[in-house]
């Protein structure tokens, strides 16, 4: 791609995660240079020379932070996506904490190779708001603590002084048109740029999510993209010199009514008990423990106000 002032730079993408990133609920056709998914849109829309998708089906923080991690690091890109939880708050064994020293060091080993990172933000998984009132609100609960470790890890990188109030960028700037990374030890550290995915997504309305209400529909991955691409614009200069929502590829129409109905059937239903047998002893585990301590929290306290507001799809993109 061309850099701002005619500097010939070589912008490579590397986007790390689980089926979001790699593109489930997403269909793309011939236009599509680099693929499905969110990442692979924002990597068109960016116009960047090369995209590595790392991210796999299943993948929960630790496989992250563990296999894709180092594939990343080698392949020195100068921006990096990295959105990781929705598997592992579906797990018997889940512990927000694990996700957070996860993230930690996924952003802290990309920051210093000089790579800026993107964290976008879990929305709730949909699927569950159709289940009993318990149930929904230990999974939201779930998400809000996944959401905390993102906001955790993103407050850790200080912001210069001179930083203005209420940007999205978090970290000190540099000058990154010459390349993909720091050209020596000296070089200063990447930027964390943080994206609510919920918010993002919400221009498309009741069409922003896949059949399994898990993952974004094609219409999602292409807000999300457009998300993304916007906030990076707001902190660099270059990102918004570079960015043009005309690449995006065409998405194509929603499915129908019956479409829905027969894949319920047919694929979400039984992945919702295969899915059962691992989650619900964890689940029920869940539910007692919130019954008993939610005396503990304060009104107000962080993990209370995560849980009850701004979570809830319905609220925030008018889905039913």
């Amino acid at each position: 791609m061309t850099a701002p002032a005619g500097r010939e730079s070589c912008f490579r993408l590397v986007a790390l995660g689980d089926s979001i990133t790699a593109g489930v609920g997403d269909t793309v056709g011939p236009d599509a240079a680099h693929g499905p998914g969110w990442a692979a849109h924002l990597a068109a829309v960016l116009g960047v020379a090369e995209f590595s998708n790392l991210a796999t089906n299943g993948a929960r923080s630790r496989d992250v932070a563990d296999t894709q991690l180092d594939a990343a690091l080698a392949l020195r890109p100068r921006l990096a996506t990295v959105l990781v939880g929705g598997n592992d708050v579906l797990r018997s064994d889940f512990d927000a904490r694990f996700t957070l020293a996860d993230l930690h060091r996924c952003v802290g080993e990309l920051r210093r190779a000089g790579t800026d990172v993107v964290l976008v933000r879990l929305p709730v998984i949909g699927l569950f708001e159709l289940t009993p009132r318990l149930v929904r609100h230990v999974m939201r609960r779930r998400v809000a603590l996944i959401n905390a470790a993102v906001d955790e890890v993103a407050a850790a990188v200080l912001p210069p002084p001179s930083s203005s109030v209420g940007r999205t960028e978090i970290g000190p700037s540099t000058d990154r048109s010459q390349g993909n990374g720091p050209s020596s030890p000296a070089a200063r550290p990447g930027r964390v740029v943080v994206v609510d995915a919920v918010e993002a997504i919400a221009p498309a309305g009741a069409k922003a999510w896949h059949i399994d209400r898990v993952h974004p529909s094609p219409a999602g991955h292409r807000r999300l993209a457009l998300g993304v691409a916007t906030a990076l614009a707001d902190v660099d200069p270059a990102y918004a010199a570079a960015a043009r929502a005309t690449r995006l590829p065409a998405a194509p129409d929603p499915p129908s009514a019956r479409q829905r109905l027969v894949w319920l059937l047919r694929a979400g239903l039984p992945w919702c008990v295969r899915r059962g047998r691992d989650f619900l002893p964890g689940l029920l585990r869940s539910v007692v423990h919130d019954l008993r301590s939610e005396r503990a929290f304060e009104p107000g306290s962080m993990v209370t106000s995560l849980a009850d507001s701004g979570l809830d799809p319905r609220r925030r993109i008018g889905r039913g």
